[in-house]
């Protein structure tokens, strides 16, 4: 007998993997639309280890793995490296050392409901947005948990508009342990159903302080202050984050985490559709100061995007991820006070990078293939090394 397995959630995958990877010592480290942004465990500070869980929630995304095989899995691999029971550690805030829980069985379901869960939100709120003129209508679902929560409950079969505010406060998941969802409809469904269209909800709100930073908020009740952000958001979030993280970073580590976000789908949307910029590689320090660049990460803008495309469409999205291996390992040529060009024969890509007249951003304005004619190639490395002081 034939037997179907339900497809893997592609928009949840998607939107998983295109996050980046941001280190916290308390849950209030990585402050709501992070979350869109990163992925992050509390007290884990080791990138290796962040990057282990990482794996095993990606693999229950995509293969459906069970919460039993995802702790089989990572509990002996965690224990090894030392990221178990609970251990003595600085908070690198406040600077006390204190007795903390590191990995517990408690801990690993939490990390493994709260990622799929919104994983899966964050996935159905991009097939509702593309399909809201046929189905403009989301009714919620609550009730679904042992010990609902009073507010939840209350908006049980509430239906409003998919545009109405109360979404972008309310879209779940918006708690710890929540198991709401929302159900996409028409009017046809409704009359079925014997529903109609709500009032859009008036929520009262509570004060919240993140007492790591000292923001202040107003929160509306009913939504825990971690998952206090709109859905959808991560697009927009995605490369200013990214960004403002890789540069506070040892710029070993962020080139090492730029370049898996750089082949994955987020860099693909930019590539196919640009918009603002997008991070593409990591300058040395040493680099970066001889063009007077206060920081290291390079942007790719959407204009030099574009303008890439109209002039080497022959190159792929794939490829811009060489961006880096051309700074890592190829000839630098300094060109001009705040531009540098890098030139690598080995896979025959140079890549041309800029600071601003302030120094607070460097961009790429250039990147190409050298020619595949062997005596073309010669001569244009040559006319790149005759530009500029040649670096290394």
């Amino acid at each position: 007998m034939i037997q179907f397995k339900p497809l893997p959630p592609k928009e949840a995958i998607e939107f998983f993997r295109s996050k980046g990877y941001k280190i916290g010592f308390s849950w209030e480290d990585v402050w709501q639309q992070e979350h869109q942004a990163a992925f992050t465990v509390a007290k884990v500070t080791q990138l290796d280890i962040l990057r282990d869980i990482r794996g095993g929630i990606d693999s229950a995304l995509v293969d459906g793995t069970t919460f039993e095989d995802f702790r089989k899995n990572l509990k002996p691999l965690l224990m090894e490296k030392g990221w178990w029971g609970k251990a003595e550690m600085t908070d690198p805030v406040t600077g006390e050392t204190n007795l903390v829980q590191l990995g517990s069985t408690r801990r690993l379901r939490t990390i493994f409901d709260t990622n799929l869960r919104t994983a899966h939100s964050e996935g159905q709120w991009q097939r509702i947005e593309a399909a809201k003129k046929s189905f403009p209508y989301l009714r919620y679902n609550a009730n679904n948990s042992e010990h609902p929560r009073m507010e939840h409950s209350s908006w049980d079969n509430l239906v409003l508009p998919a545009d109405d505010p109360f979404w972008q406060a309310h879209f779940p998941v918006k708690a710890w342990g929540c198991k709401c969802n929302v159900t996409q409809m028409n009017g046809k469904m409704l009359e079925q159903r014997g529903l109609k269209v709500s009032e859009s909800p008036k929520v009262p709100q509570y004060e919240y302080i993140n007492k790591r930073t000292g923001d202040i908020q107003k929160i509306p009740r009913g939504v825990d202050p971690s998952f206090n952000y709109p859905p959808g958001g991560r697009l927009d979030n995605l490369p200013k984050f990214i960004t403002e993280k890789m540069d506070v970073s040892a710029p070993a580590i962020a080139a090492s985490v730029l370049s898996g976000i750089v082949s994955g789908p987020a860099f693909k949307r930019f590539f196919d559709d640009p918009e603002g910029y997008f991070p593409v590689a990591v300058l040395p320090d040493s680099h970066a100061a001889d063009i007077g660049a206060n920081a290291h990460t390079v942007r790719l803008s959407a204009e030099t995007m574009q303008k890439q495309k109209d002039v080497h469409p022959e190159l792929t999205a794939q490829e811009y991820a060489l961006v880096q291996s051309t700074i890592d390992s190829g000839v630098r040529v300094q060109d001009a006070e705040k531009s540098l060009i890098y030139v690598q024969e080995q896979d025959g890509y140079v890549s041309v990078v800029k600071t601003t007249g302030t120094g607070k951003a460097v961009f790429l304005t250039s990147f190409r293939k050298l020619s595949s004619d062997d005596e073309k190639r010669i001569r244009e490395i040559k006319r790149i090394l005759q530009k500029g002081g040649r670096k290394n």
